[in-house]
């Protein structure tokens, strides 16, 4: 019994400690006007509960979900205004109140407690990018004390990876792409075209699913298991596969909160489409906020429906290789739409891709310095499919990290012990030393 109420106090201290350093770094006034907008949701869940199978409810909860969607539609427009108001991930704080309200209007969530449902709100541990959750998983995490120290290397380890993944891997291949696309297509070359394009890509995939790293290794350490957010989706045979891999939470949310199931239309209809282009506007919205994402919508929306309508069945008669390379074509193409300024310079990047460059070959070399060489090679292993074969490492990792903290921890409580006396001898009164 004493263990477990010890564990229950640890994980505690751990999930206040962890609440505590997220608001911080978010900052304060942001995180209280998120809390301010939880607690007004939560009044409007309490409103909705027992009358849920009447209009009234059905239309306080459309208000809300409307006031929410305003929100965050005020951070996307106004940005430099907003960074002032609000942190970064108002976009998670937005989805997990649509999706507590829209539970409770299913019955599927309670009102009964409140601190579980503004903590399932405002989960700054897993800002600013998820992964998401639901409000029934979290809750039944939120009363146990889930930690171990198994647990928390593996914790550990998967924030160490996250910020791997963003600053060695997202930070660099960002600054290298926003460096060549702001050059003139007339000063491109063929292998400077290609690099920007992996590196957009790249980027784009390493940022995000490095916080989800961050996010699921924090949730482990103080108690919480989330949802694998990424699954490899570089190794996908089809452009539907594609999205089926990622930010896999976003995307399921998008089907069962907005009826916007990407990915998961089987026949091709003009409705279909349509909601297959909003819900990959929110996908977009959520990488790179900006007016570009709605081309880029469009781009993705439409090759989701040439493979539903006739294309995906001739995809899956090549061989896999050929798979892979045409996945990977789209997907590089698609990536620029959020980077490129226009039409115009668009087309001229895509020119330079196909052998259109009026820069000679070898450019791209002034990029290639031996830390960002170093940095892309290993970017583009890790995103590829060999990255499977070396899973069996993880658990010597772990391993190794919960032997270090037992290391730790017993080598700081030895000290202690051993230093205590000899403090005491040294700032011990002189008078009392020796009996004056």
């Amino acid at each position: 019994m004493s263990r477990v109420i010890a564990t229950h106090a640890v994980a505690w201290v751990l999930r206040l400690i962890a609440w505590t350093i997220a608001g911080w770094l978010l900052g304060w006034p942001g995180v209280l006007l998120l809390c301010t907008a939880g607690a007004l949701t939560y009044v409007a869940a309490v409103f909705i509960e027992p009358r849920r199978t009447t209009p009234v409810a059905a239309m306080a909860l459309a208000l809300t979900v409307a006031l929410l969607v305003a929100l965050l539609g005020a951070t996307l427009l106004w940005p430099d205004r907003a960074r002032l108001l609000l942190p970064i991930g108002v976009g998670v704080f937005v989805c997990h109140a649509v999706a507590y309200l829209v539970d409770v209007h299913r019955g599927k969530a309670s009102t009964s407690r409140l601190t579980p449902a503004l903590a399932y709100m405002v989960q700054l541990p897993v800002f600013p990018v998820g992964p998401l959750s639901r409000f029934h998983d979290f809750a039944a995490q939120w009363d146990h004390g889930d930690v171990s120290i198994g647990g928390f290397s593996y914790g550990v380890r998967r924030v160490v990876t996250g910020a791997i993944k963003i600053y060695l891997f997202a930070v660099p291949l960002g600054a290298t792409a926003e460096q060549i696309f702001a050059l003139r297509v007339t000063r491109l070359s063929i292998d400077t075209a290609w690099l920007g394009a992996v590196c957009a890509a790249l980027e784009a995939y390493y940022y995000v699913s490095g916080f989800s790293d961050v996010g699921i290794g924090v949730g482990k350490m103080i108690g919480f298991r989330y949802q694998e957010n990424f699954r490899r989706p570089f190794t996908a045979d089809s452009v539907r596969e594609y999205w089926r891999r990622w930010n896999v939470t976003l995307i399921t949310w998008l089907r069962d909160y907005a009826a916007l199931p990407i990915a998961g239309h089987e026949r091709a209809t003009m409705r279909g489409y349509l909601l297959t282009v909003a819900g990959f506007l929110v996908v977009g919205a959520w990488q790179r906020p900006g007016w570009h994402v709605l081309p880029w919508a469009v781009y993705f929306g439409s090759w989701l429906a040439l493979e539903t309508a006739f294309l995906g069945a001739h995809i899956e008669r090549l061989p896999r290789v050929l798979r892979h390379a045409y996945v990977l074509l789209v997907i590089l193409a698609g990536w620029l739409l959020l980077h490129v300024s226009g039409p115009g310079h668009l087309l001229g990047y895509l020119e330079a891709m196909v052998g259109s460059a009026i820069r000679p070959f070898g450019e791209a070399r002034t990029y290639l310095t031996a830390w960002f060489t170093t940095a892309l090679a290993c970017a583009v292993f890790l995103a590829g499919p060999m990255i499977g074969n070396v899973s069996r490492w993880r658990v010597s990792v772990d391993a190794a990290v919960a032997s270090l903290i037992m290391m730790f921890a017993a080598t700081a409580v030895l000290l202690w012990h051993v230093l205590a006396p000899i403090r005491r001898l040294f700032t011990s009164d002189p008078v009392q030393k020796h009996g004056r």
